[in-house]
């Protein structure tokens, strides 16, 4: 990268990820080794931010594009990845404040904040709490109240994730397991295999299984009883975004998290809103389909470029 590595961030350059650009680093904060990937510096920053027991891989389809017109940094999340665990520190403020001290300490000037799902509500609670560092924010289809989480598919999915997790074993094993579990689709009477949906082929399925083997199951439990979402209120924080704001909604007869009415609160509560709907793309939406989520990322960045 032909530059010294500031505060106490670690190189790891010896350790490349998947793609040859990019480069592996630690910033070490008060309660973890925070890890990330970042690319080479060809344009304003822009942080990536994943979903629950995923990891920064999951934006490998896009970091390539992303990299050639931003100074991309994807994390992997507190208790995701490489980055550390927190025993019972898995609150929406633990979160936001690993993502802050990079901002600070590692980026230090404005960036754009790109967060899917958990990602997202992470990205939100940093832009309200941080302004001046944050120039730009796209929620990825994530909850915009602790209350959506609860109301769908998802918590059945998690505890069957929570479960694969505690059982361990072979990523090939737990690739088949995944698979196989059931979960419920809005309009159908019946509950779907994961392994019948588009595009969970086997290699996705075991890039998922890997994720979830990294993953803290401290991280799932406080998702699903609550407890991390007990000092996040989205109204406020929304209230308090002061930058352009992209929401992606994903479909909620799919699976999508932001319903219509939470969708319109939102354009109501926040101060530069815009709105892209994905008609034919459930919650997954990069994972989905890499090409409709980057077109519009892209157009919406370049269109804030310089605000």
């Amino acid at each position: 990268m032909g530059r010294r590595l500031r505060g106490r961030e670690l190189s790891r350059a010896a350790h490349r990820c998947e793609h040859p650009k990019f480069v592996e680093r630690d910033l070490q904060t008060p309660d973890v080794a925070l890890h990330y990937n970042e690319g080479p510096e060809n344009g304003e920053p822009l942080v990536l931010l994943h979903g629950l027991a995923r990891n920064c891989h999951d934006f490998s389809t896009l970091l390539p594009p992303l990299s050639q017109q931003w100074h991309v940094y994807a994390v992997d999340l507190r208790g995701h990845g490489k980055t550390s665990h927190v025993p019972g520190g898995y609150l929406s403020s633990g979160y936001a404040l690993d993502v802050g001290l990079l901002l600070k300490q590692v980026v230090r000037r404005p960036a754009a904040l790109f967060g899917h799902s958990l990602g997202g509500m992470t990205a939100l609670r940093v832009a309200a709490e941080h302004p001046k560092l944050v120039h730009a924010l796209i929620l990825g289809d994530s909850c915009l109240s602790a209350g959506d989480f609860a109301h769908g598919l998802y918590p059945t999915l998690f505890r069957a994730l929570l479960k694969l997790r505690r059982a361990g074993g072979s990523l090939e094993q737990i690739a088949t397991d995944l698979a196989e579990i059931h979960i419920p689709l809005p309009g159908l009477d019946e509950e779907v295999k994961i392994g019948d949906l588009p595009g969970n082929d086997a290699a996705y399925l075991k890039k998922w299984a890997e994720c979830l083997l990294q993953v803290d199951p401290q991280a799932i439990e406080m998702t699903l009883d609550a407890s991390t979402w007990s000092d996040f209120d989205g109204e406020a924080l929304m209230r308090r975004v002061e930058c352009p704001t992209l929401i992606l909604q994903a479909n909620p007869d799919l699976g999508g998290l932001v319903s219509d009415e939470e969708l319109k609160r939102a354009t109501q509560l926040l101060a530069k809103p815009t709105v892209e709907k994905f008609p034919l793309l459930g919650h997954a939406l990069h994972l989905q389909q890499p090409q409709p989520v980057l077109r519009v990322i892209t157009r919406f960045l370049s269109g804030v470029a310089g605000q």
